[in-house]
């Protein structure tokens, strides 16, 4: 890395450097599709391919090709739908069923005046009834929306002075969903870079220096977008529309932590060298490898996601990887270049003088002693063990706060309420069974040749019906026997009980509609029981019961939340795992990792259960959104932990030519400014998806900001610290490096 490093900061190699890189980025953004275009936002393409919701979705398409997308439009009149309003869903009827809907309308179910309840469409208290529009086509598609979008400007027109109405289901929320994906990228790019801008300038105080790591981190963004893009496409991996907005704050994160690094110390280094080329190497020399293993730290954290189960931590892996892979090349040979051609001129007005620094007696004697982190330092090393008791006790009260811990994984929580999806459930749940919204669908295959609409299989699926209707979670079910629900009558005409059946005839399908919210703790423990419940009154029907698969919304909730535990259990040790390797390669030393894995852990903790005391408790949240501990664990532990690397690794540093205990609280007068930039800039940029209109990126926006203001102030300034002067010159075992007077 040497020779890298020294080429790259030579009279002719910064030159070459960033010719190289212009011209190496300018040709594959301009040739690669971008990550932006390739998202996907159906959420059974993230599921294991071996989850029976997923199997599911496959048998659905295959047998139910007709089958498309439910969006209902509900309408609600408080004091009872009157004549006005049923005369306004039959024009709204005609029109959906006329020439001027959109073409990918497939099938509309509405209710009728004279049928009242019999049609399963109309509330048992006469106040909501609903349309069932089948939308055909993907619904991330721009069809689909354009479709959804039409009918609600449709049903806005509607003459109800009584009454409201909205669009909703699960197509109008994926287009909710979908829209405000849409806009997260723009609008999250453009906050991180002004916050990243601010914090930089009132920093340093320097236009130029805080413009260097935004120009480096924006052509490494678009680069990382290319070819993460041409990555996913090759491997068809799908990505989900968060994707783009994480890889923006990791980047511009950890790609400004890394010129902090390089800045900070080249700073130092024309103190004590006239050349500048000669500066930039001292400095390379010195921080080059800190960059590198910090690097790599997220590189092997971005690989442990390979072995999750759930495909969007499987394909957000690659991308993170991809990105910080050339953000720490960038460290190592662009910025290195850049700053080397700009010289003293880039810290413009306060440039660094020749002799502030000198290389051979360090600062003047006191300096070091004088400065803040150095008075802290002090402290610490005085008085060590008081100091991990009190930061150990007051991150302990905040980790009590996991006691309320819940998990949520209703997504029409994480949106705005005043989304028109969010409005559509709420008139919902006032005449229905909250189900209603999205039923949990039972599919059934018969042996080849046999049809569902004879007289014995319309029996057996009659029986399955009554067994799966006999839960405690469910309000009604329909299907081929009782096309208007297990309350309703058997042996209706054909014609009604044809959307349950197959196009061949030879499958049926079940809607399945819950008491509760179908994104609910209680829906999503009720699937398990509903899957053996089906099973065994299949068996007990005559029908194979291999042949039943119970799939929808909630049933795909409930697997990722399964596969969501076990990725946890699986990924999120072995990341701990990782990391401690490579402080172990780095620091050459055993002990002195498993001292601040500790610490990584701790901070974690604590900060989760900080979050649940702002959210669940503070601001009355149902839950803590399920990505938020996984992706908190991975952002908070492979981004914080460049500042273990860059401070022990000066610990190291210093200890080789003064007792450990100076050298600690000389390392870290050195590196305390340096980091609390650092983690105040990485704290900034993940702030700014508490801009963003999702619960759950708000909630994983504050608690990775406070995570990493946790672990810059408190962890890496004074436990940290407090450990090295505990543990004494056994941090460097099994090193020969010690420290005679711990």
């Amino acid at each position: 890395m040497h020779i890298l490093t020294d080429f790259v900061s030579s009279p002719r190699g910064k030159w070459i450097t960033l010719l190289v890189w212009i011209v190496a980025a300018g040709a594959l953004i301009s040739q690669l599709p971008q990550l932006s275009e390739l998202t996907e936002n159906e959420a059974s393409l993230f599921l294991p391919a071996d989850a029976e919701s997923t199997r599911a979705v496959e048998f659905a398409r295959e047998r139910f090709p007709a089958s498309g997308t439910p969006t209902l439009v509900v309408v609600r009149e408080p004091g009872g739908l009157s004549q006005p309003t049923w005369a306004a869903v039959a024009d709204l009827e005609s029109w959906l069923t006329g020439p001027e809907a959109p073409s990918d309308i497939q099938q509309v179910l509405a209710p009728r005046p004279d049928r009242g309840q019999a049609s399963g469409l109309v509330s048992p208290n006469g106040t909501t009834l609903y349309l069932l529009v089948d939308i055909a086509g993907e619904p991330a598609e721009s069809e689909f929306r354009d479709a959804v979008l039409a009918i609600r400007e449709q049903a806005a027109g509607l003459d109800l002075p009584d009454a409201e109405v909205a669009v909703g289901g699960p197509g109008g929320l994926i287009v909710d969903l979908v829209e405000v994906f849409s806009n997260i990228d723009g609008l999250l790019l453009i906050v991180t870079v002004l916050l990243v801008l601010a914090l930089l300038i009132a920093i340093y105080r320097s236009p130029i220096i805080a413009l260097v790591p935004l120009l480096a981190v924006g052509l490494v963004f678009q680069l990382a977008g290319a070819v993460g893009g041409a990555i996913a496409e090759a491997f068809d991996l799908p990505l989900s529309g968060q994707t783009t907005g994480i890889m923006t704050v990791v980047l511009f994160g950890t790609g400004t932590d890394y010129v902090l690094f390089v800045s900070a110390r080249f700073r130092e280094e024309l103190g004590r060298h006239a050349d500048k080329h000669t500066a930039m190497r001292q400095t390379m020399r010195g921080v080059g490898s800190a960059v590198a293993s910090a690097g790599a730290t997220i590189l092997i954290a971005s690989a442990a996601l390979g072995v999750a189960s759930l495909r969007s931590y499987q394909s957000l892996g690659p991308v993170i990887a991809i990105a910080v892979a050339l953000m720490m090349l960038a460290a190592l040979t662009l910025v290195p270049a850049v700053l080397t051609i700009i010289g003293r001129r880039v810290y413009w007005p306060k440039q660094p003088r020749l002799g502030a620094e000198s290389s051979e007696s360090g600062d003047q004697p006191d300096h070091w002693r004088r400065s803040i982190y150095g008075r802290i330092g002090a402290f610490v090393v005085r008085r060590p063990r008081l100091t991990l008791a009190a930061t150990s006790l007051a991150l302990g009260l905040l980790i009590l706060g996991l006691l309320g811990f819940r998990p949520n994984y209703d997504q029409l929580e994480s949106l705005p309420s005043n989304t028109e999806s969010v409005r559509s459930f709420e008139l919902l749940r006032g005449g229905f069974p909250a189900g209603e919204l999205s039923p949990t669908r039972a599919y059934v295959a018969l042996p080849p040749g046999e049809q569902v609409l004879t007289p014995e299989h319309l029996d057996r699926l009659d029986a399955l019906t009554l067994a799966i209707a006999g839960h405690p979670s469910v309000a009604s079910v329909a299907g081929p026997s009782r096309p208007f629900g297990s309350d309703g009558p058997q042996g209706v005409p054909p014609d009604a009980a044809a959307r349950f059946v197959a196009a061949d005839g030879g499958a049926a399908r079940l809607d399945v509609v819950l008491r509760e919210n179908p994104f609910s703790d209680q829906a999503l423990d009720a699937v398990p029981e509903l899957r053996t419940l089906a099973r065994d009154a299949a068996e007990m029907a005559g029908l194979d019961p291999s042949s039943v698969l119970i799939g929808g919304d909630t049933a795909e909730a409930a697997d990722t939340r399964t596969a969501g535990d076990r990725d946890s259990l699986v990924v999120l040790p072995l990341i701990l795992l990782a990391i401690g390797l490579v402080l172990a390669l780095l620091l050459r030393s055993l002990v002195a990792p498993l001292c601040l894995m500790a610490t990584i852990a701790y901070t974690y903790f604590a900060t989760l259960g900080l979050a649940v005391l702002v959210f669940q408790v503070g601001f009355g949240h149902p839950g803590i959104g399920p990505g938020v501990p996984f992706f908190l664990f991975v952002f908070l532990n492979a981004l914080s932990v460049d500042y273990n690397i860059y401070l022990m690794s000066r610990i190291r540093e210093e200890a080789r030519r003064a007792p450990l205990r100076e050298s600690t609280v000389r390392a870290l007068s050195r590196t305390g400014p340096v980091i609390t930039s650092a983690g105040l800039i990485l704290a900034g940029t993940f702030s700014a998806l508490m801009t963003l209109p999702l619960q759950d990126l708000l909630q994983l926006g504050f608690a990775v900001a406070a995570g990493v203001l946790i672990d810059t102030f408190i962890t890496r300034t004074l436990i940290v610290p407090a450990l090295v002067a505990i543990v004494g010159r056994w941090n460097w075992w099994p090193s020969r490096l010690a420290d005679p007077q711990p």
